[in-house]
């Protein structure tokens, strides 16, 4: 776990989130990203490819990449949400609901 050097400025549900927990609380918002980081790549690694018999690996390649940062970018947002360092009306919502 690292340092958090701002407080949180939101309400905190999870101060040290699980893997389970933070995918688990995956919004529509954070696939949307994943799918867009994977669909823009893959045109990028198309084109990057050059001749004819790179193209197709290196779009693979381009995809496989784009679905990581995808990924990350969301775990992070998702992660975020639970630990009060972005907005989170409706995870506080749902913790309300659920308890």
């Amino acid at each position: 776990m690292g340092i958090f050097l701002d407080e949180p400025k939101f309400p905190v549900i999870d101060r040290t989130p699980s893997f389970g927990r933070t995918v688990g609380n995956f919004t529509f918002s954070d696939y949307k990203n994943v799918a867009t980081f994977t669909a823009v790549s893959l045109p990028f690694g198309y084109l990057a490819g050059g001749s004819a018999n790179l193209r197709g690996p290196s779009m693979y390649c381009a995809g496989i990449l784009g679905l990581m940062g995808g990924f990350m970018y969301a775990y992070q947002q998702s992660s975020g949400r639970l630990m009060g360092m972005f907005p989170n009306k409706w995870e506080v919502e749902r913790e309300k609901w659920s308890n």
